[in-house]
Order: structure tokens, then C-alpha cells, then sequence
């Protein structure tokens, strides 16, 4: 028996690089949308063979061989929406439309990510949802990162250390940037500040010389 033709072969082999399928398991209130299945192990949680939530086209997840990106329980990624670099969708949770998902964000609950809105390195749960061209962004420089839940809308830009929650909801125009070490706390009601409880504690600074010479007195500072 000869070998297969070479575009058989190539096919073969991009498929076995695939780390999901499309099955024909369909939603039952939305039929274009269809579960996956890992064809290999994905991260620490996924092994072949498992089944994870519903996507409507293979673009909607990333394939990459180092990605561990995933859609688990009945999340739904839908229309020309984009998850990957470690991202996963949980339980009820929705991407849809334009809406890209990256950099190990985590929606969960009945979250929903919809439009062009983007995630990145940022978390959002219960009924959280970032919608327009919101933009909730993690601040890679200080490993701070925004966490939405209740029912807070985004359509503006979120970014850094900031948790909203209940009602809150951040306008179209609106920049809610936190690259402080304390955390910013949006409820709906009020904002307030959450300290960072370690810079309350004094420490000494390797950088300052052994000996200092004696500073110059400025104008108006003489005692």
C-alpha cells in the first residue's frame, strides 16, 4: 500500500497539530453554534478527548501548540470574536461579535465580552460586561490587573489595579487607569481606595551613600 499524496499528507499533519475539533454537538438555542473537543492535552486542566463550550467557527479559539486557551462548560465564542494566549471562558460566559480575548483573561458566570470590546490579562464574572470599543487592560509593568463583577457595564477603557462591581458603570469617553500600588474600587455607588498595607512599613535604601554631604539650605527654608 503506497503512501498518501502529498497534500493528503500535509493535511494530515495539520490536523494532528490541531489541538480541537468541531463536533456536532449543537447548542440547543443556538445551532450554528457547535461544541469542541481537545484532540490533545491542553494546560493542566484539559485532556484529550474532553469536550469544552460551543464556538460557531475554528477562528474563535486559538490552535497554536503552546496555547492554552480554552472555552470550558457551556461558554459560547461566537461571530469573528478571538480567544487566545492562555485566555478561557467559563460556565455561561459570552464572547461575541469582534470581541478579542487575550492574554490569560478569564470570564466566567454569565460575563459577556461583546462588539469590539478588548480584553487583556483581565478578569470579568457574574454579569459583568465590557461592550462598544471597551478596552480592559492588565498593567504588565506592575502585574496589576482589572477584575469586573455584579452587573458593571465597561464601554470606556478600565485598566491596572481597579475592581468594579455592583451597578458601576464606566462611560464611552471615560479612562479608568489605576498604575498605583493600591487598588481603585468602583461600586456603583462610590469610589474609593483600597492601601496597600505594605507601604505603610518603612525600609531603609541600599542606594543612599554611606556618607552624605550637607545639603544646601533652599531660599525660604532657614529656620
Amino acid at each position: 500500500m503506497g503512501s498518501p499524496p502529498a497534500s493528503r499528507k500535509e493535511e494530515m499533519m495539520k490536523t494532528s497539530r490541531k489541538k480541537f475539533e468541531i463536533t456536532d454537538i449543537a447548542h440547543e438555542k443556538y445551532p450554528f453554534l457547535h461544541r469542541i473537543r481537545a484532540l490533545r492535552d491542553v494546560g493542566i486542566e484539559v485532556r484529550a478527548g474532553d469536550l469544552g463550550g460551543f464556538v460557531e467557527a475554528e477562528c474563535n479559539l486559538s490552535q497554536e501548540d503552546d496555547d492554552a486557551s480554552w472555552i470550558f462548560d457551556d461558554a459560547i465564542a461566537a461571530g469573528a470574536t478571538s480567544v487566545d494566549k492562555d485566555s478561557c471562558l467559563r460556565d455561561e460566559a459570552v464572547a461575541c461579535d469582534q470581541a478579542y480575548v487575550t492574554q490569560r483573561s478569564a470570564l466566567s458566570g454569565c460575563a459577556r465580552a461583546e462588539d469590539s470590546a478588548y480584553i487583556r490579562g483581565s478578569v470579568l464574572s457574574e454579569q459583568a460586561r465590557a461592550s462598544g470599543t471597551a478596552m480592559v487592560l492588565d498593567n504588565k509593568d506592575a502585574g496589576k490587573y482589572p477584575k469586573l463583577s455584579g452587573q458593571c457595564v465597561v464601554y470606556g477603557t478600565v485598566a491596572g489595579d481597579v475592581r468594579a462591581s455592583g451597578t458601576a458603570v464606566i462611560l464611552w469617553e471615560e479612562k479608568i487607569r489605576n498604575s498605583s500600588q493600591d487598588t481603585l474600587v468602583l461600586d456603583g455607588q462610590k469610589r474609593t481606595i483600597v492601601r496597600n498595607l505594605s507601604r505603610d512599613v518603612l525600609k531603609p535604601n541600599p542606594q543612599l551613600p554611606e556618607k552624605q554631604e550637607k545639603q544646601p539650605r533652599r531660599k525660604g527654608m532657614d529656620r
